[in-house]
This record gives C-alpha cells, sequence and structure tokens, in this order.
C-alpha cells in the first residue's frame, strides 16, 4: 500500500484536525501531493535479448543486443531485427515487387551507442529470390558484395559491417538458419573479412540470433504476437 493510502486511512479512523498539516509541512506534502496525483510511473521499454555476438579479431570482445518488443524506441537507438518479404500480405508483397525491393531474408544485430565500443552488422539477401530462400532452416554461405553486378541466388552479403564506427567488408562465412517460420528466425552466423577505407585489420565474428517478425513495414502476414504494434 503506498505512504499516501496509509495516510489518508489514519486521518480517517485519528479524525481530521489531528490529520492536518502543520504550516512547516504544507510545503513538503505538495509535491507529493502531485505526484499522487500524476498517476504510476510509466513502465520501462520492454527490451528483449535478440542476438548474442562474439569477436575475436580484430579484438577479443562480446555483445549482447537487444530488440525493442513495445516499440517504444526509434529504430536508430534499437536497429537489431529481421526482416523478410515471407512476412508481407499480399497487398504488401505486390508492392514489393512493383518497386524491386522483395527481400527474402534480413537479420540486423547491432548494439547500442551507450555499449561502446559499438558493433553493427546487416546480414541480407538481396540477389536471391522468395523460392530461393524458403520459410524453412537452411544453410547460406555469405560472400562478398558482387557490385556492381549481382550475387549469385542463395548468396548473403554484410551490407553494413561497422565496428567501433570503423568500417569493414566480410570476404567469407555462413548464414544458418535453425528456425525461419511465420513467427520469427533463429540461426547463428560466422564471418570472416578485413578493414576499409582506414585500415586493413583482420575481422574474424560469430554470433547467434533469435528474433520474432515485427507486424510492422511490409510484414502484415507476421504471427508473432510479441512483435504485434500497438493500437
Amino acid at each position: 500500500m503506498r505512504f499516501h493510502s496509509i495516510a489518508a486511512l489514519v486521518c480517517a479512523v485519528a479524525g481530521l484536525a489531528a490529520c492536518k498539516p502543520a504550516p512547516e509541512d504544507a510545503d513538503a506534502a505538495a509535491p507529493a501531493a502531485e505526484a499522487e496525483s500524476a498517476g504510476p510511473a510509466a513502465p520501462a521499454p520492454a527490451l528483449l535479448d535478440a542476438c548474442d555476438v562474439r569477436m575475436t579479431a580484430p579484438d577479443a570482445r562480446e555483445w549482447k543486443t537487444h530488440w525493442d518488443g513495445a516499440h517504444t524506441r526509434p529504430a536508430d537507438a534499437n536497429p537489431s531485427g529481421v526482416r523478410s518479404s515471407h512476412w508481407a500480405n499480399e497487398q504488401e508483397l505486390q508492392a514489393a515487387r512493383d518497386n524491386g525491393v522483395v527481400t527474402p531474408f534480413e537479420v540486423v544485430c547491432a548494439s547500442g551507442d551507450a555499449e561502446g565500443p559499438t558493433i553493427s552488422i546487416d546480414i541480407v539477401a538481396y540477389d536471391s529470390s522468395l523460392t530461393d530462400i524458403p520459410l524453412a532452416p537452411g544453410e547460406y554461405p555469405i560472400a562478398p558484395k558482387a557490385s556492381p553486378a549481382k550475387n549469385k541466388p542463395r548468396e548473403f552479403i554484410v551490407g553494413v559491417l561497422l565496428y567501433d564506427k570503423k568500417m569493414f567488408a566480410a570476404t567469407s562465412g555462413k548464414l544458418t538458419l535453425t528456425r525461419f517460420d511465420a513467427e520469427g528466425a533463429a540461426g547463428s552466423f560466422t564471418i570472416d573479412g578485413h578493414e576499409i577505407l582506414m585500415g586493413d585489420r583482420p575481422l574474424a565474428i560469430s554470433g547467434t540470433f533469435d528474433m520474432p517478425c515485427r507486424r510492422g513495414l511490409l510484414q502484415g502476414a507476421c504471427k508473432s504476437d510479441k512483435g504485434e504494434l500497438p493500437n
């Protein structure tokens, strides 16, 4: 029972005169009364486990990333998630086809800015069809970007790989989907690569992930209740 509820009960039993605050207590009582009228504090955002990432080169580091099941944080503050056109409804899928943005699968594992040094990994298949990467478990190679040409069907690339705000490129690796269904995806990955632009340090990363689809943009057929947008 809250303090103010207890005080009210005591006043009712002892009589209002006995509980009238002394003049010197009036100012102290006012902020408490305002806090009570404002209602209970809002619960903290529900951040749920997303990825476990382990780096052995260029440094030995580990991260645990999260996704925001309550949809209370902006995407750039909590960007981990999974995305797939397999979770689009018919209208969304047709729009994706019309605009050439059908994405069979994408997983992002990224730490928040407060968890420095930061990591951000985006593993995606842009040049594959929904048939190439079906809604089912599977193993897929991670290959270097073939830009300006296209990558082979079933090949994944690492579209973005930032460590401590330095850019790296993947040269090889593997993505394993142990679960890929109407509610989300889970799996693991390994990535080998090197630093680009500002250095040439080698890179070795491995990780696991387990996340639901979100019923957000282009995911109208997602069946995860954990990822449902608020009304």
